[in-house]
């Protein structure tokens, strides 16, 4: 008798693992011990997607020289990365095979979860935001679970059905960054420095990014989290004092010390007017 090829049933969405979401009353108690995130290694990814194991595209703080910051400025010429490209997780695990190439076999890092640090926001953000559904992928390999976002149906028609009006808020972001930033450490900076003014009218590229990877642990679970981060502090130290005028400089840009180095990056964020106890309470959360 011939045997007919097994038809593979499409599973409801309902069928996929899941897990109950309680009321935030709940989940009230102690906070399991968060240990300091340690800097495993950090990459570039430039305007064409490529990866450098890197510093190149590290961007550094410089606070903004207009007094009234148009964010509308650039919008037309911006360029997006093509998000319908899927990268899933491979550059950070590139640039953690990559490190531990450098390492004997001895000492390898490993860790319980390996992820991008906005899915744990994502997880640890659910209780309190009950409106942003969300689903993941997670693979077991030697005793490591890998994770990702599945982007679900309802995210996508929402960025497909985004308002001139909403795209061009989702600019503001990336446009405060190109006014706060600069490509080479402060103190090698002038203020007749031609990026400086070059800001005032620059667009964005959102192909650019530079990534880190630390490895953390929350309560008994051990973490290698990969983050985007959009600039560097400097040291700042005082040179002298004039008139109730201080002036500044800054002598670093990265600690060596792997247990330093997250502290110094800075991630930058738009806001809006806090105007009620709802705005405030939204911006809190």
């Amino acid at each position: 008798m011939d045997q007919q090829p097994h038809q593979h049933k499409k599973r409801r969405i309902d069928a996929y693992p899941s897990f109950r979401l309680n009321h935030t009353d709940s989940y009230q108690g102690s906070f399991p011990v968060y240990k300091q995130p340690q800097e495993i290694t950090s990459y570039s990814i430039d305007h064409e997607r490529r990866v450098w194991f890197d510093n190149r595209e590290m961007k550094y703080y410089y606070p903004p020289t207009l007094d009234k910051k148009d964010l509308n400025v650039g919008y037309d010429k911006m360029i997006q990365r093509d998000e319908s490209i899927p990268e899933h997780i491979d550059t950070l695990l590139d640039a953690l095979t990559n490190a531990n190439a450098k390492q004997p076999d001895d000492n390898q890092t490993t860790a319980d979860i390996v992820t991008w640090r906005g899915i744990m926001t994502k997880l640890l953000c659910t209780p309190y935001s009950r409106k942003e559904p969300w689903e993941l992928r997670a693979t077991k390999y030697n005793g490591t679970i890998y994770m990702e976002e599945q982007v679900t149906e309802k995210k996508k028609n929402s960025e497909n059905q985004a308002s001139d009006r909403q795209k061009l808020m989702s600019y503001w972001g990336y446009r405060f960054e190109t006014l706060c930033t600069v490509t080479k450490p402060p103190h090698e900076m002038t203020k007749q420095d031609a990026e400086l003014q070059e800001r005032l009218t620059a667009s964005a590229n959102t192909n650019i990014q530079y990534c880190i990877l630390v490895k953390t642990k929350l309560g008994n679970n051990s973490i290698i989290m990969g983050a985007e981060v959009d600039c560097c502090r400097g040291i700042i130290v005082i040179q002298n004092i004039k008139e109730m005028c201080i002036e500044c400089s800054v002598i670093d840009v990265k600690p060596k010390d792997p247990l330093q180095q997250p502290s110094n990056y800075i991630e930058l964020k738009t806001s809006r007017v806090i105007e009620s106890e709802r705005n405030q309470y939204s911006f809190d959360r």
